[in-house]
């Protein structure tokens, strides 16, 4: 079958995927897992951890399931302490040929059977409805667009990892981060890797705090967003 995005090894031998209809890739190009380890892992959810160890459950929301590797490096981080409650919201998924593809080129250096084992169970679950992945983490797949997500919870934790502004520009807008201000609970957080200026400003204007962190490798900076 042929598959209609590409998978494209990244510069620390980590796959990624290429989209045949934005021909962007999913994850930079110098490295797919160490951006995922440092933008989300790093900088979201063990930041978070830190400064809320008193904490049962986490909402997290991802805005960008694509490939996967978020929720998979988030469930395989999370095996104790707080229930995670990932939600995860992507309007083009990939095939199950596709899915398959991208874990089987993920080199053997990188994981165990059991982690891969994982892996396909998160890309098996069922879309619409919670899953247990592990007792300590539970996945809602939603197949829809960022634009007409109806935040249900208030997240604690956000994933944003959309196609960049240059591409999918309608994506970095208020109308979006407006809503998501508003059910953000106080001293939430937002991580991602965009920097751009009117970004910055539009997340200023509408109450948002935002520091500038270092990047992954071939990325000068990211962004750690949080509300008041």
């Amino acid at each position: 079958m042929k598959l209609n995005n590409r998978i494209e090894k990244t510069g620390d031998g980590f796959p990624t995927i290429i989209s045949g209809k934005y021909n962007a890739r999913y994850h930079s190009g110098h490295g797919s897992l160490s951006e995922s380890n440092h933008v989300f892992i790093d900088a979201g959810l063990r930041h978070y951890l830190a400064s809320n160890a008193e904490v049962s459950r986490i909402n997290l929301v991802e805005y960008g399931f694509g490939s996967g590797l978020n929720a998979w490096l988030t469930a395989m981080e999370c095996t104790s302490g707080p229930e995670i409650l990932y939600t995860t919201i992507e309007k083009h998924p990939i095939t199950e040929p596709e899915a398959k593809a991208f874990i089987e080129a993920i080199p053997d250096e990188f994981t165990t059977e059991k982690d891969l084992a994982l892996f396909r169970k998160i890309h098996n679950a069922e879309w619409g409805n919670f899953a247990e992945i592990h007792p300590h983490f539970q996945l809602r797949k939603l197949d829809q667009s960022f634009e007409n997500y109806t935040l249900e919870d208030k997240p604690n934790l956000v994933y944003y990892d959309a196609f960049g502004p240059g591409t999918q520009a309608e994506l970095w807008t208020e109308e979006i981060f407006s809503p998501l201000y508003d059910a953000l609970t106080p001293g939430g957080i937002i991580v991602t890797y965009c920097v751009q200026g009117a970004f910055r400003r539009m997340l200023s204007k509408l109450g948002f705090d935002w520091k500038k962190l270092p990047g992954p490798p071939g990325k000068r900076e990211m962004l750690r967003i949080v509300k008041p």
